[in-house]
């Protein structure tokens, strides 16, 4: 399953790893560009958000239009953060993919 750019994406690690595993390659090149793509994809809901945001900032400017402020606000506020979610999961499912664990925290001796 190709994703889409869709502003309501929600990613799951499996959905990453598979679309990581359909290059069919190993090569560092052609999984960079998948990993580009997908991050690209997952970003999109990020950016809408703050595009609604800053659209219902402006509504604020024209008294008529003030009293959608509050929804635009909420809902550009939810798209942020699922896209925020959303590169997240990429991250974690890219290190998984790779078999390389990020340890938060961890002190190494020398």
């Amino acid at each position: 399953m190709a994703l889409e750019r869709s502003p309501f994406l929600k990613l799951d690690k499996s959905m990453v790893i598979g679309e990581l595993k359909s290059v069919g390659s190993k090569d560092p090149d052609m999984l960079h560009t998948r990993l580009v793509h997908i991050r690209t994809m997952a970003a999109f809901p990020k950016n809408v958000g703050l595009y609604i945001m800053v659209m219902g900032g402006m509504c604020t400017a024209l008294s008529q239009l003030a009293f959608i402020f509050i929804p635009l606000l909420i809902f550009g506020l939810w798209l942020l953060n699922r896209g925020k979610a959303n590169l997240q999961v990429v991250e974690e499912a890219w290190n998984e993919f790779n078999g390389t664990a990020r340890v938060v925290g961890a002190v190494h001796a020398a």
